[in-house]
């Protein structure tokens, strides 16, 4: 014991022999980890500045500096990762309708929003380097990860800019070499191949590749698609540089060429079933396809959040939820209230030729059933779900950062996943599956202390991710309600 207190005592000690290093003691709480089998009671967690280093059962040895935190009564779990949002803009805002103070006040608000509802990992797929930085900036974050996004000119989601804004602005374009395209000056088509720009990628700190593989939303079904030898080349220059491949694709169509590609990450759930829409059961053809997903192992995400935003855009009473408003500022709920914030909800509506609001709800409650049995299945045949929102899909103002990770959380407990299976999706299924499970995903010695205590078990019901009494964020403890906008 005495050579246990002196070895203590060394690590304490800081640089300049006289400082300690930050301490946080978590006492009495039922420890409630995805690798564990079953709840510890009583546990107590030693933290030492961003790190877990003890967890027991015993009382802990502990310095006269540490901040302690009575757990009596209360549930420790590892912070949620949401892998697929977007963090460069404001939802239900675009080009053509700016709002410029309110998207100030939004990116500054961002942050604090995930971390109100318990996400302390992120992952964006298609960023922007500047919103990494200004993401970053906040005192108060979750940890950001990225992939580099890489679209075809003219194909989604370039298809609503220029060629002359696309080739200047999209740092990680891929170009065929042999396009007819009238190219800029001095522009170097040599920089836009697909193993120059997934090095750069790896370079700027992307832990994955993002294709898109998509031909059309609506009545679109002619947008260009990126070709089956440029995917082949993406996924070999993925595998040099150590990068996980994903592909955006949200329809069986679609889907079958992810596959194909053999793409590490499906991200989006299949809700459109093309040929075999109003089946109530999984086609055989789909069946198949899904099947090929279980047995490469590859990384599914049901993004529901898309077709419930999609669906709540066109129901009044999403902006009166109280906890909408918890990271919705006033300012912000009155511009989206009002008829310049409305302007893409008209659009939505308009995409359905004048429908009856009754008939639009019936197809979109379809296509949600649809993506409904292809989590099922796949979850039922022992592919692990993982936690994703698309946040924001579009130009959702329904869309809002944790807001959407919380109902996507919900959503994938209605889909048929149990507590147990909720909340190894929201922790160590994204961990492992982006391989961050070194430090992330559990609690355990050598883990980062990223967590979330809970007033509630999330192992009896889906509400305590909405019972949160305190977020940590490595090994800082802040209380959730100073989180909400001001």
């Amino acid at each position: 014991m005495k050579c246990k207190k002196i070895l203590y005592s060394l690590f304490l000690i800081g640089i300049n022999g006289c400082c300690f290093a930050n301490e946080l003691l978590i006492e009495n709480v039922t420890l409630i980890s995805p690798d564990r089998h079953k709840p510890l009671k009583h546990a107590n967690i030693r933290i030492i500045d961003d790190q877990i280093i003890e967890v027991s059962t015993s009382a802990i040895l502990q310095s006269k500096e540490s901040i302690k935190i009575d757990g009596t009564g209360q549930f420790l779990i590892p912070g949620l990762m949401d892998s697929h949002v977007h963090v460069s803009n404001m939802p239900g805002v675009n080009n053509s309708v700016k709002a410029v103070a309110l998207e100030k006040e939004f990116l500054q608000q961002q942050p604090r929003s995930y971390l109100y509802f318990g996400v302390t990992q992120l992952l964006d797929p298609s960023q922007s380097e500047q919103a990494i930085v200004t993401f970053n900036q906040s005192e108060q974050k979750p940890d950001l990860f990225h992939c580099g996004a890489a679209p075809i000119l003219g194909g989604y989601p370039t298809v609503w800019s220029d060629e002359a804004t696309t080739l200047k602005n999209k740092r990680y374009l891929i170009l065929e070499q042999n396009t007819n395209i009238k190219l800029p000056k001095n522009y170097d088509i040599t920089q836009h191949t697909p193993e120059a720009v997934v090095a750069r990628m790896a370079e700027d700190g992307a832990i994955c590749v993002k294709v898109f593989i998509e031909d059309g939303f609506g009545h679109n079904n002619d947008w260009p698609l990126i070709s089956k030898q440029l995917l082949q080349r993406v996924r070999a220059a993925a595998t040099k540089h150590g990068l996980m491949m994903m592909a955006h694709a949200n329809a069986f169509d679609m889907q079958q060429i992810a596959i194909a590609s053999d793409v590490d990450v499906i991200a989006h759930g299949m809700w459109n079933w093309l040929d075999f829409n109003r089946q109530p059961a999984i086609p055989k053809d789909i069946r198949i396809l899904l099947d090929e997903i279980i047995n490469k192992g590859m990384i599914f995400q049901p993004t529901f959040s898309v077709m419930d935003g999609l669906k709540s855009i066109t129901i009044n009473d999403t902006m009166a939820d109280p906890l909408y408003k918890k990271v919705v500022s006033t300012n912000a709920l009155n511009w989206y209230q009002s008829k310049a914030g409305q302007w893409f909800k008209e659009i939505v509506l308009g995409d359905y030729d004048n429908m009856l609001l009754e008939k639009i709800h019936q197809n979109q409650d379809r296509k949600i059933f649809q993506g409904e049995k292809v989590v099922q299945y796949l979850k039922e045949n022992g592919l692990p779900m993982v936690l994703a929102s698309d946040t924001p899909s579009a130009p959702l103002y329904v869309s809002q950062p944790g807001y959407s990770t919380y109902k996507e959380l919900q959503h994938l407990f209605k889909a048929g996943l149990n507590y147990k299976e909720v909340l190894a999706a929201a922790t160590i299924n994204n961990a492992k599956a982006f391989g961050l499970d070194d430090k992330y995903g559990t609690v355990e010695p050598g883990k980062f202390a990223n967590l979330l205590l809970l007033n509630q078990n999330p192992l009896l019901t889906i509400d305590a991710y909405n019972e949160i009494d305190k977020v940590i964020v490595k090994g800082k403890a802040i209380d959730r309600e100073s989180l909400a906008v001001k």
